[in-house]
């Protein structure tokens, strides 16, 4: 689960809605990916083109949120693509969202769901923070419980989202039995060992 590539150069920003909200980039990145939050849009498109997944991730965000250029929610999700197929944890995390949500590109929760768990896979609990909510709606409450534990685990923490998957599992645990519990914090188990 420790796999994580460029994932840390990122912090997300949460709130309790269908899913977390988008990562974005902050001050707190290190002096690699720094430069291209400050580039020119010129500059960061030429990066980006030349495949830097960080430049790639920079420049989806100034689409999506139409800084330097104008907003457009189809390039913002090409460019997440085009850095979270290159393995970087921010940006499969907001490609699965934007597939969850229908945004910039057609809504599609199977594959919005492979890339929560790529980005689950590197440590994110952000990611199964999300898987966990996608159960819930579903009703697998199981399956829920389990996104949930492993939102509590090792990796890249985002401490609130600890603290809501904490509540959460209180929540779901009233309505499991003791045996569903602990089926579902086997499978979290079992998904870490296999990561």
């Amino acid at each position: 689960m420790k796999k994580i590539l460029l994932s840390t150069l990122f912090v997300g920003l949460f709130s309790i809605q269908a899913h977390a909200e988008y990562v974005a980039p902050t001050a707190s990145v290190s002096s690699q990916a720094a430069q291209y939050s400050v580039m020119d849009i010129n500059s960061l498109t030429k990066a980006a083109k030349a495949g830097q997944p960080a430049a790639q991730f920079y420049l989806a965000t100034k689409y999506q949120q139409g800084r330097e250029v104008q907003k457009d929610e189809q390039q913002a999700f090409s460019w997440y693509k085009a850095a979270a197929d290159q393995g970087l944890t921010a940006a499969q995390l907001n490609v699965g969202r934007m597939l969850a949500d229908g945004m910039g590109t057609k809504k599609d929760e199977a594959l919005a769901r492979k890339y929560f768990e790529k980005a689950a896979s590197r440590g994110d609990n952000r990611a199964s923070f999300n898987l966990a909510m996608m159960e819930e709606q579903k009703k697998n409450y199981v399956g829920a419980y389990q996104w949930y534990e492993l939102s509590t685990r090792d990796g890249m923490l985002d401490n609130k989202v600890i603290s809501l998957s904490e509540g959460k599992k209180t929540a779901l645990a009233a309505n499991l039995s003791q045996e569903q519990i602990r089926q579902a914090r086997d499978r979290a188990d079992q998904w870490i060992q296999a990561q």
